[in-house]
């Protein structure tokens, strides 16, 4: 087995938001606390009271153990992706002084090839975190102990083969074993410093003084012991909560961690091999009842960058009322990613593409029912002969075949009907702007030729029938028509 082991040192603070530099995280036992990541010039473990009078404008944060499990657990989802089985640790000896140690493993012996090699898979990995913004120390061995032991110890060469293993950990200080400080000062007081020293003792005796535990985790490490493990998969739900520092008034402040839940939604839908077709954010007050919306996609996909543009837009278009203290980000739909007829330069693909998030972004920022789509309804009454349909991926909506003048309605004239007499001959039987309710006439106009006779609606309680007819009138050529039952003339639209 080969397995690769992301240590995150920074997990604390990142779960929690915090990327200012005068930030730390502490924790504390009792009356003491210390820092477990700190701001350049301090070092993780140092005593909170010598941090503050080292760096005054330190900003001390409390440790939130539930929040960096969520993290790691939302990180070994998005690894899966490399290979399988997966499994994370918080490693937490809970002593004075001690930082814990967030570790993030994934078997990837099998994987290589698929990735084309080692070192690109490492290059994708490496790739991912930045996009991420999540800081590691990265290490490969055969074992997860020591991919582990040297992931903490920041020996970024891979160490794919067992008989090189020996050599490099025998190189590595002691005190880099996750074991209590007791110990550690137990085996530095006989003058042990590197583990080469410690794996030359007399097995029988270690066992007798430190305990079998103690050389059986040696031997897990070594490799001569198997490690057991409690794999890890994607869940088949996407929930991500993300807990600010403090309650945030202002979008700018919310985008860092609304583009780090996109990059993860997206790394899920990798790992599940489905794409994504609409979404529900929910935003936490303090006091008073959570925010929440919904956003929906043209077509499913699993694009980090179109689902924070989406959010991005709709919340510019609505700001929220009251300060946020935590985000959830959820899946309502998933579908099969399309994967259409490719054309040989990519333009077709690309500009439908573009369409599509152009859609998106206008339904984002303008809202659902400012974007529609015209289509051709079956009915012979103008004002319901079209109808608004919600976008399509094509830029279309669904409206069925177009309705035609000819079919269901009633004519007293068996003829067809006589085209447009407008200027150029183009033969157009109505115009394309249509206001939208007729507007009565002061005085009946002078018509000329057969009208366009319309008798249509009499099943549904919206009869109508008329005579319409194209004029001159205000220097333009207007559509009018005369009602039957009443006589009055009203003005229907206008040609071009």
């Amino acid at each position: 087995m080969l397995w690769l082991c992301l240590h995150l040192p920074h997990l604390p603070a990142e779960a929690r938001g915090l990327r200012d530099p005068l930030d730390g995280v502490v924790d504390s036992r009792g009356a003491q606390r210390w820092l477990i990541t700190a701001p350049p010039g301090l070092a993780p473990g140092m005593p909170l009271a010598d941090a503050l009078a080292r760096n005054p404008a330190l900003r001390a944060h409390a440790r939130k153990p539930a929040a960096e499990r969520a993290a790691l657990k939302t990180l070994a989802h998005w690894i899966y992706r490399y290979g399988s089985p997966v499994t994370a640790e918080i490693q937490d000896l809970q002593e004075p002084g001690r930082v814990p140690r967030a570790l993030l493993w994934v078997e990837i012996g099998a994987s290589r090839r698929l990735f084309g090699g080692l070192d690109a898979l490492r290059a994708q990995l490496c790739a991912d975190l930045v996009e991420l913004q999540q800081s590691a120390q990265l290490a490969i061995a055969p074992t997860r102990a020591a991919a582990a032991l040297l992931a903490c110890a920041g020996h970024g060469d891979p160490v794919p083969e067992p008989a090189a293993l020996e050599r490099v950990l025998a190189r590595l200080p002691v005190n880099l074993l996750p074991w209590p400080q007791a110990v550690l000062e137990a085996l530095q007081g006989i003058g042990l410093r590197r583990l080469g020293e410690l794996l030359r003792l007399p097995r029988a005796g270690f066992a007798r003084r430190f305990g079998a535990e103690r050389l059986l985790a040696l031997d897990r490490m070594r490799g001569l012991a198997p490690e057991p493990l409690r794999a890890i998969t994607p869940p088949p739900v996407f929930r991500r909560r993300f807990e600010l520092p403090g309650e945030v008034e202002t979008l700018e402040s919310l985008l860092f961690p609304l583009r780090r839940m996109s990059v993860e939604l997206q790394h899920w839908l990798r790992a599940r091999d489905i794409g994504l077709r609409s979404l529900r954010l929910r935003c936490e007050h303090a006091g008073r009842p959570h925010t929440t919306f919904g956003l929906r996609f043209l077509s499913a996909h699993r694009d980090a960058a179109r689902i924070f543009d989406a959010l991005r837009e709709r919340l510019n278009r609505a700001p929220l009322d009251a300060p946020v203290r935590a985000l959830h980000l959820s899946v309502d739909d998933l579908g099969a990613v399309a994967g259409g007829q490719m054309d040989l330069f990519g333009s077709a693909a690309d500009t439908q593409l573009r369409w599509n998030e152009t859609l998106e972004r206008l339904l984002a920022r303008l809202g659902e029912q400012a974007l529609w789509t015209p289509a051709i309804v079956e009915d012979h009454r103008p004002e319901r002969a079209g109808a608004r349909l919600p976008p399509s991926p094509s830029g279309s909506g669904d409206g069925g075949e177009g309705a035609r003048l000819d079919q269901g309605a009633h004519f007293h004239n068996e003829a067809p009907l006589s085209p447009d007499p407008s200027p150029g001959g183009r033969g157009e039987k109505r115009p394309l702007w249509l206001l939208p309710a007729p507007v009565p006439l002061p005085a009946a106009p002078t018509v000329t030729g057969e009208p366009e006779r319309v008798e249509s609606g009499w099943w549904d309680g919206a009869d109508a029938a008329r005579d319409y007819h194209t004029i001159d009138w205000q220097q333009a050529r207007a559509w009018v028509f005369r009602e039957h039952a009443s006589g009055r003339w009203f003005l229907h639209g206008w040609w071009g």
